[in-house]
């Protein structure tokens, strides 16, 4: 159940620098723009959408380790744009984040016992050496690892337990809100479900509110209970979970199911022949400009001359908010 707001992002742009090259000149390109949400007590939100559509932006720029073109990024209702770097540090220990490869984001030339004793030297400095190893050790048996592990280094585990070290690490100082990078997608399918199990059940013991991006729609369902969905650094669609796998509203959204992989059959068959029912539109009309109009235009087979001309903005269509003009004619 979730409980008061606690993170909520409005109107977030992000721009990367386009360095001059040749005859090009120096430019930004903006790889988010207008999104927005929120995260209350104890919620579970994912974030899906294909590569490139600006989903690890999104979460960096909630920890405010990108500069933010426009917009606000807000915890407990406070702007953490305008905080100073050492207050920003201290309200990190609330903003947590599991990364995708958990051999990049563990140190290679430290055990896992300096890895994990480092949140607490930063939120915890009043603790012992002594009392450190004992944090350390506890929080490895939450993600059922044993205290032999803390001298042991990263390249010695398996990538699920290095993943499980990564989320001792995330959850050690105590945070109110994790967010998750593709924290399962470089993992097995069995040790995928570990993870996942794991990640619910400290969400369930702790009260946390998790942020988990992903291309895995199967474990979005399982985890999470709201749905946020990003196509070319815009929403495109957000509401309730299972509203939204059950009863798509946007083109986008339904052609995403649509391809992910099936074990039924008949499931896999239909949905062959939905994605041939979402063919791509037909050619750019003249004098017409996706950039002007919805980005999703140019493979839409629903794309008529609104979507090319004006941006689509999300509006309530049952219980979920969708940015499509014409979502009414898909409920």
């Amino acid at each position: 159940m979730s409980g008061p707001l606690l993170l909520e992002a409005r109107d977030l742009r992000v721009d990367y620098p386009l360095p001059a090259r040749g005859l090009r000149r120096a430019t930004n390109v903006t790889v988010l723009q207008q999104v927005s949400l929120t995260l209350a007590d104890g919620q579970s939100l994912a974030v899906v959408g294909e590569s490139g559509s600006g989903k690890s932006t999104l979460a960096r720029a909630l920890l405010r380790l990108l500069p933010l073109a426009a917009g606000q990024v807000l915890l407990r209702g406070e702007d953490l744009a305008i905080l100073t770097a050492a207050e920003l540090r201290q309200r990190r220990r609330d903003l947590q984040m599991v990364f995708q490869d958990p051999y990049a984001s563990l140190d290679p030339a430290m055990t896992v016992a300096e890895i994990l004793s480092q949140p607490l030297r930063v939120f915890a400095p009043e603790l012992s050496a002594a009392q450190r190893l004992d944090r350390c050790a506890a929080a490895l048996h939450e993600v059922g690892l044993q205290p032999a592990h803390l001298q042991r280094y990263a390249h010695q585990f398996s990538g699920g337990q290095a993943q499980r070290i990564g989320v001792a690490r995330a959850l050690i100082a105590g945070p109110a809100v994790l967010i998750c990078d593709e924290p399962v997608s470089a993992l097995d399918l069995p040790i995928r479900l570990q993870v996942l199990q794991l990640l619910a059940a400290q969400r369930e013991q702790r009260g946390l509110a998790l942020l988990f991006i992903a291309h895995d729609l199967a474990a979005v369902r399982y985890l999470c209970e709201r749905t946020l969905v990003l196509f070319a650094g815009r929403v495109m669609e957000q509401g309730p979970t299972a509203s939204l796998f059950a009863h798509p509203r946007h083109p986008y959204t339904r052609t995403l199911l649509a391809a992910s992989l099936r074990a039924d059959p008949q499931a896999a068959k239909a949905a062959a022949a939905q994605r041939r029912a979402l063919a791509p539109a037909a050619a750019v009309p003249a004098g017409q400009s996706a950039v002007a109009g919805c980005a999703w235009a140019p493979r839409c087979h629903l794309a008529q001359a609104q979507c090319w001309q004006q941006q689509p903005v999300l509006r309530q269509v049952g219980d979920v908010q969708v940015a499509c003009h014409r979502a009414g004619e898909l409920a």
